[in-house]
């Protein structure tokens, strides 16, 4: 089974703490909140027993889906019976958990994509009630679900220059009406005549706690379709991870991967350079194989301590190749294996873990010290302290300049214009496969060019492209062409604009 993030509650064997007072009422509202705190923790652990059960993947969502609720009702009881000079801390990543197992599962009822995307350094806690965070994300989230049909919805994280965590929320729905507009974030925000139930309350009540907290909230339009609302969270409100013992840093600076022998199984060109060069770079020695058949050749001739393997490749798939290596009868059967892949959903996970793969690196790769330490934490090396924090950028820029530079310093200048060149071709054979499928009404050539696309594109910072790949991506399965054809013309202007800088960057017209 595919590993999963857990998270207990509060009080997992609840206890009655001695009560400061005689008041019957108030010593009846605690032994009712130990019965419900009790009540709570049979169903998470139930949940946890049935998760190992072997259920399918959409009755294990769920499960954590019913796990997640429960552990919110935990959190809006620890505030009732909260000490008021409590000084609330609240760690980030139980958080973000909790919200994926409740929203993914309502997301793909309705054939969206759901994901969480950190970029740079996370904080590990913050100073905020963790039913604030809650409510505030949860009212975002459920806004944006309700009036998205198609495409994606992203929950991204990331660190800004003065320090601050600006968390946004982003959909492909039809974005916000005039009268929304006029009337967002105030007590009674639903225009007239709105086609939607409900009183625009959610996102008043997300308002008033990202003040009462010190932050700033705002919504906006999203320029290639959709709507986008920004929490930023001030640093003075972040605690910072506990940092591990300290390694010595390679003289790169990077992760060191000099210890390793890897081979790198990848069919695509232009992701094979990146990855390639990026792990140079690391010091790692590394081959690269075409497509399984090649790598499980390789594997036989050559003596590795690392595989990476591509999930799509022709002749024979990554999840072949993983599971032939572990069906061997020799050592090189516990080769260290993991999984190279795009748009990583929840029920391909299952597929993936259950092949044989060690762990799940996604595409596409802009982060060398994040695929290092990726590779690290795996091999079992500890990773290298990385406190960076990346500049802020627009997201729907056509490229992102820190990630396009940074890459471009990486494998230099020379191979920096053999990846364009390459980056260039795929782009122009992508775009044709995509209206190749348009006109002929067939999702399956959408479908594998638009996978293509998510990883190269963001592989040199066409972020924005990346996402209307996304979006096209998740569209193309649900068979519907009102929806596919509007979003395939704004992927394939997407490429258009990028293909004009790449042009440029080459020195053409």
């Amino acid at each position: 089974m595919a590993e999963s993030t857990r998270h207990e509650l509060t009080q997992t064997e609840p206890q009655i703490n001695e009560p400061d007072t005689d008041d019957p009422e108030q010593i009846e509202n605690i032994l009712l909140s130990h019965d419900i705190r009790s009540a709570l923790s049979q169903i998470v652990h139930a949940g946890h027993a049935l998760e190992d059960a072997g259920l399918s993947d959409a009755h294990t969502g769920f499960l954590r889906q019913i796990s997640s609720a429960a552990l919110y009702i935990n959190d809006l009881l620890e505030v009732a019976t909260a000490q008021p000079d409590t000084v609330p801390v609240s760690e980030l990543e139980p958080l973000l958990g909790q919200l994926e197992a409740l929203w993914a599962p309502e997301a793909a009822k309705k054939g969206l994509a759901f994901s969480v995307v950190r970029k740079g350094s996370m904080p590990g806690s913050l100073r905020l009630p963790k039913i604030d965070f809650l409510r505030i994300l949860n009212n975002i989230l459920s806004n944006a679900l309700k009036f998205s049909s198609l495409g994606a919805l992203t929950l991204r994280l990331a660190r800004v220059n003065n320090g601050a965590l600006l968390i946004e929320v982003v959909d492909d729905g039809p974005g916000f009406s005039e009268g929304a507009q006029q009337k967002l974030f105030s007590l009674r925000g639903r225009p007239e005549g709105a086609d939607k139930e409900g009183s625009g309350l959610g996102l008043y009540i997300a308002r008033v706690l990202v003040t009462k907290a010190g932050g700033e909230i705002k919504a906006e339009n999203r320029p290639s379709g959709g709507a986008r609302v920004s929490v930023i969270f001030p640093e003075d409100l972040l605690i910072a991870a506990e940092k591990p013992a300290k390694q010595p840093k390679p003289k790169t600076g990077f992760p060191d991967l000099s210890h390793l022998n890897i081979l790198l199984a990848e069919d695509n060109p232009t992701n094979q350079l990146v990855a390639t060069q990026m792990l140079k770079k690391m010091g790692a020695t590394v081959q690269a194989a075409a497509d399984g058949v090649e790598a499980m050749s390789a594997f036989d001739s050559g003596d590795y301590n690392l595989g990476l393997i591509d999930i799509e490749m022709p002749r024979k798939s990554g999840l072949e190749v993983m599971r032939e290596m572990r069906a061997r009868t020799d050592e090189k059967a516990k080769t260290t294996l993991l999984a190279l892949t795009a748009y990583v959903l929840p029920e391909h996970r299952e597929s993936i873990m259950a092949s044989g793969a060690d762990g799940i690196i996604a595409k596409p790769l802009t982060d060398i010290a994040a695929f290092g330490n990726a590779i690290l934490i795996v091999t079992g090396v500890p990773e290298v302290e990385n406190n960076a924090v990346p500049a802020a950028h627009n997201q729907d820029a056509d490229i992102q300049m820190d990630i396009y530079n940074g890459l471009k310093d990486i494998i230099g200048d020379d191979s920096m214009l053999e990846l364009l060149g390459k980056v260039q071709s795929d782009l122009t054979d992508v775009r044709a496969g995509v209206q190749n499928g348009v006109a002929n009404k067939d999702s399956g050539p959408i479908r594998a060019n638009t996978h293509i696309l998510i990883s190269v594109a963001g592989a040199f910072g066409a972020v924005n492209l990346q996402h209307l790949a996304e979006a096209l991506n998740a569209t193309a399965k649900t068979g519907d062409w009102a929806r596919i054809t509007p979003d395939s013309a704004r992927c394939e202007q997407g490429i258009t604009d990028v293909l004009r800088f790449v042009s440029a960057e080459l020195g053409g017209p």
